[in-house]
């Protein structure tokens, strides 16, 4: 499997920089502060290469020293090779002064370009202390094999070239290799070094000093051959020997490491295993596993001998994961199911090669998990340090160089890293797609927003679908996949639940340090800093990592994530309830990182997130040490008390010059309306302000001034404005009022005014200024609209109306005003998003206003949203209930009109629905239709359902839980209903009879149903289906106003592609 992406451009990797602006401390003392020394060097793999003979090290390679602080388990899983194995295995001349055979003067100058029958090394073994065996073994190596002789005289009676005193000639070649199975007789055991699979010291407790050779037998399964020596020196010059001749064996063979049959029954295992996926390309290498592959265990007793018999090993590389396999074989030859322990390449932690020596060891952890390691041993150990070395370059093309030093020892020139194509958003897809896989985590919903964000391009996690939250796995899957991704320029989770890494510490195992440092080094921690994050909750890791690694982040919404109560938290992964003395997670770190300038972040959304005392201390404080860098502050529904938000708004007072989004609405303490002012009235670079349920008191001048007759004072640009609940002052409205007046307000597309105390003047005032037509949202919601002049109708009526209005809750006085509003609606060209909930006459509609309601429903050909909902509160009052059921035959002919919503009417109280079947089995134009909530019982709905039949063109028709258990609630009240007439007397037994009928009845209306709303999500999957329904056109702000979660995915990619705002990707195993 090659891991390289296609040609791309590619810079060079550089040493990260220390910046000089900080005491941040360098990367060799980040790397000191935990276990880094792992000595491998891949710089070397791929062009490192032995010479034929040995010859010594003139100098030492210098090494990263440090002082170990780790636990005992910690130490022995990143620790190197003993002392004694690394020295023994560096190439060097033999300094041996037992001599070995006379033959090693003689062989050196001998060829050993293949003949069998030339002798490369020879010389006895250590005896046994066993009585049968008096007699030293002896071992001779040759250019084909490695033969071990019982004694010296059956190897000299074959080799009489290494008999004591005689010189070693180069003996005639013998004609064929096959003579090699005849020399096979003569000795105790030969193995063919082409099926040598690894040679390396003994690691046993023996007190010999040993060597181990594995080779692949006839049957695939994996030999041990156990070789002492007397002194070390005897077995490093032996080693040296059999491994270059092997390496000479091998490159004359050209061999595949892999048996054909072994390779293809591991790739049916892990087809089988990755079904669907497209990665099927598998690399396979033999390896010898020097311990069993489990947890380390501190109280796992002694190895199992013959763990290791009848079976064969291969290490697999596939895509996204590392495959250890094991394949067994029974005594009498019959094949037992692999074995095999997977773990994801982008869980790798460390890794300990050395150059010279075949073993190595490589460590796995998944987070909040223990470590796993694996200690093999492979001659082909190179090329498997080279792939895992490329797999996590290809797999993490974000990540800079200095993470991957923390796993692999890189000497020397860095490598090339390739420039990811805009396609994969900056390496973002195959990065989590690696991480999802190797974390064994279900993928994740996500989008990528270009439109509609200050910051585009834009990551949304968006909230699952198939589960309540996502796990802790998921959740890191996305932000390690983030992690120094420097093509988003914003991030956004909103409403996603970040529960499942509340209060969790992974710092006891963790083997790999915290982000400390920027992807290009311009920004760091200090010490200090750095030790903070180190002993720090998972949560805040993470978002340090997200807003310090990448250097292009400038905002990040953390709205509604934790909406839990805040908490303070331990080491101990225990939470503990507070009011006043805890902390949301995720605003400590944005508080380090602003504190100490380490982020360009300077836009951030808290809402929806409860803040304790130290929160709101911690952001005043910040805020003002640091005036003049906030762009946007959005900290609604924060439950800020009054004392809190007064504190805040020290802060935020000094970003009024810099500040452009501010959102405080929505908290239970509000603010003088006159300190408010002081520092909006500055504010001239706001774009967005909500200060809706947030502001208290009268005052004699405007709240702001967004215009101003000066010549040095440039205009507000504002573009959304929220006064919700503050009854306004003359003054602000006048203000306003110029305001639209403007060619600057152009740009204001939401302007909310909900009981704000508006009287019918006002609004007068605000529709003259705003003309025809524009393109906006005015929200008048509970104002006494009738109030002083009804003129606004007039201008509704003479088009003097923006396209989107809203006149919630207006409870109208007067029958005739509410009638004259239908009647302009009726001829209205330019409103197209109509919401009137809550909005009705004084009493039940009267026959005229029925009418005036169908009218209006049959000659309006603008609206394309219309909201006629009751008011869910006030259900047995609904002003429209009866009146609205023959009113909706007004939309028989309505093709203009594509969502309509009437919830909360009482709509099944006239008893006869035909008038609405009818309609709803002949309009053309509708594609969404919502009618819960209307007291339906079971007969008319399953009259509703199939009048739905009839409809090809909609697809969504929201059913509700409620108005099943309605049904059934009226089907029980109407049963007992009956049974207690006065007229009848029931016997005890008929009583228990009534019991059973009425349990019956009830389990019958529940199953109808169901069955009529199984009918209703099959109609609505045909008419998704149907190729005419794809081409349905509604913008983001209808979609987000209709709440229907089971809107087909590929309407919101249509609606997407229009606005040229969302991309849909769902990440993939």
């Amino acid at each position: 499997m090659d891991l390289k992406p296609a040609p791309q451009r590619s810079v060079e990797g550089r040493e990260l920089q220390r910046p000089q602006r900080r005491g941040s401390f360098s990367p060799m003392k980040a790397l000191k502060l935990r276990s880094l020394s792992i000595s491998s060097q891949i710089s070397q793999i791929s062009s490192s290469s032995e010479t034929d003979l040995p010859s010594p090290i003139t100098s030492r390679r210098r090494t990263l020293t440090k002082n170990r602080t780790f636990e005992t388990v910690k130490e022995d899983l990143i620790r190197r090779p003993s002392k004694s194995s690394t020295e023994d295995n560096t190439e060097r001349a033999s300094t041996s002064t037992r001599p070995t055979s006379p033959s090693n003067a003689g062989s050196q100058g001998t060829s050993i370009s293949g003949d069998p029958l030339t002798v490369i090394k020879s010389g006895p073994l250590q005896p046994e202390t066993s009585i049968l065996k008096s007699k030293k073994e002896f071992l001779v190596l040759t250019p084909l094999a490695l033969i071990k002789f019982r004694s010296r005289s059956a190897a000299v009676e074959r080799f009489p070239q290494i008999s004591l005193g005689s010189p070693v000639d180069a003996l005639t070649p013998v004609e064929s290799t096959t003579s090699l199975k005849d020399l096979g007789a003569t000795g105790d055991l030969h193995v063919p070094l082409e099926k040598i699979v690894s040679v390396f010291n003994t690691e046993g407790t023996r007190p010999s000093f040993g060597i181990e050779v594995w080779w692949s037998g006839q049957r695939g399964i994996f030999i041990c051959l156990q070789l002492d020596f007397s002194l070390p020196d005897d077995r490093d010059e032996w080693l040296k020997r059999i491994r270059h001749a092997i390496k000479i064996r091998t490159k004359s063979c050209l061999e595949d490491p892999t048996p054909p049959h072994v390779e293809l029954e591991l790739k049916q295992i892990l087809g089988a295993q990755q079904a669907g996926s497209q990665d099927a390309q598998t690399e396979m290498y033999p390896v010898i596993p020097r311990r069993p592959c489990m947890r380390p265990r501190a109280d796992s007793g002694e190895v199992k001998k013959g763990w290791r018999d009848n079976s064969s090993f291969y290490l697999a590389f596939t895509k996204n994961l590392c495959v250890l396999v094991q394949f067994t074989k029974s005594s009498t030859g019959q094949k037992v199911n692999p074995t095999l322990v997977q773990f994801g390449l982008v869980t790798l932690s460390k890794v300990n090669v050395i150059l010279n020596d075949e073993r190595f060891d490589l460590v796995f952890r998944l987070p909040l998990d223990k470590p796993r390691k694996l200690e093999l041993s492979s001659r082909h150990h190179r090329t498997i340090s080279s792939k895992l070395y490329q797999a996590d370059t290809y797999l993490k093309p974000a990540w800079p160089l200095w993470t991957r030093r923390e796993v692999f020892f890189i000497d020397g020139e860095a490598p090339q890293m390739p420039l990811p194509n805009g396609e994969d958003f900056g390496g973002f897809k195959t990065t989590l797609q690696a991480f999802i896989q190797g974390y064994c985590c279900a993928p994740v919903d996500w989008l990528v927003q270009w439109k509609d964000v200050r910051y585009p391009p834009q990551f949304c996690l968006l909230p699952p679908k198939e589960q309540p939250k996502y796990t802790a796995y998921q959740l890191l899957a996305v932000f390690r996949a983030l992690r120094f991704n420097d093509f988003f320029k914003s991030l956004s989770f909103s409403g996603v639940d970040f529960s499942s890494l509340s209060g969790v510490f992974d710092n006891t195992s963790r083997l790999e340090s915290t982000t400390w440092i920027s992807r290009t080094g311009k920004r760091s921690l200090t010490r200090g800093e750095f030790d903070l994050v180190e002993n720090s909750s998972v949560l805040f890791q993470e978002i340090v990592a997200l807003l310090l690694g990448s250097e292009s982040i400038r905002h990040i919404d953390l709205s509604n994530v934790l909406s839990k109560e805040v908490t303070s938290v331990s080491e101990s992964s225990q939470t503990i309830p507070s009011s006043t003395s805890g902390v949301c997670e995720v605003v400590p770190p944005v508080l380090l990182l602003w504190k100490s300038l380490q982020t360009r972040c300077n836009s951030i959304n808290f809402s929806g997130n409860p803040l304790g005392i130290s929160d709101i201390a911690g952001l005043s404080r910040v805020l003002q040490n640091r005036p003049g860098f906030l762009r946007a502050f959005s900290i609604s529904r924060c439950r800020l008390d009054e004392d809190g938000l007064v504190l805040l708004w020290e802060g935020l007072h000094e970003q009024r010059s810099t500040i452009e989004i501010l959102d405080v609405s929505h908290n239970s303490g509000r603010i003088e309306a006159a300190k408010a002012a002081e520092t909006l009235n500055d504010a001239n670079k706001l774009r967005r302000l909500s200060l809706a349920n947030a502001i208290k008191g009268n005052l004699d001048e405007p709240l702001f001034r967004p215009w101003s007759a000066t010549s040095n004072f440039e205009p507000w640009h504002l573009e959304e404005l929220d006064l919700s609940g503050w009854k306004v002052n003359s003054d602000t409205v006048f203000g306003i009022m110029k305001f639209v007046e403007l060619d600057e307000s152009r740009s204001l597309r939401r302007l909310v005014l909900t009981n704000c105390g508006l009287s019918g003047e006002m609004v007068t005032g605000i529709f003259c200024r705003l003309g025809a037509g524009r393109d906006m949202h005015l929200l008048l919601n509970e104002n006494p609209l009738e109030l002083g002049s009804t003129d606004w109708i007039d201008l509704i009526h003479g088009n003097e109306a923006p396209t989107g209005l809203h006149i919630d809750m207006v409870q109208f006085q007067r029958e005739s005003n509410f009638d004259r509003l239908l009647r302009a609606l009726a001829d209205n060209k330019t409103i197209e998003f109509l919401s009137m909930v809550g909005t009705g006459p004084p009493g039940r509609a009267s026959p005229k206003t029925s009418e005036l309601l169908s009218c209006f429903f049959e000659r309006n050909d603008t609206l394309r949203y219309l909201d006629l909902s009751g008011y869910s509160g006030k259900l047995e009052d609904s002003h429209l209930g009866w009146g609205l059921t023959g009113a909706l035959g007004g939309l028989k002919q309505n093709t203009t009109l594509r969502q309509l919503r009437i919830r909360n009417h009482d709509i099944g109280a006239a008893e006869d629905v035909t008038e609405l079947c009818r309609m709803l089995a002949a309009n053309k134009g509708l594609v969404m239709f919502d009618c819960q909530h209307s007291s339906f019982n079971h007969h008319q709905f399953a009259k509703l359902v199939h009048a739905l039949n009839f409809n090809n063109q909609i697809i969504s028709f929201p059913l509700s839980d409620a108005d099943r258990q309605y049904a059934v609630q009226k089907e029980k009240h109407l049963f007992l209903k009956h049974q207690s007439q006065p007229d009848k007397s029931f016997s005890v037994k008929m009583l228990k009879s009534a019991e059973s009928r009425l349990e019956g009845l009830l389990k019958w209306v529940e199953e109808f149903w169901e069955s009529e709303a199984q009918k209703a999500r099959e109609i609505l999957q045909r008419n998704r289906d149907n190729l005419a329904s794809h081409l349905t056109d509604l913008e983001n702000i209808y979609l987000d106003a209709w709440e229907d979660e089971s809107l087909p995915s590929w309407l919101l990619s249509t609606s997407a592609a229009r606005d040229k705002g969302k991309e849909i990707s769902h990440s993939t195993q």
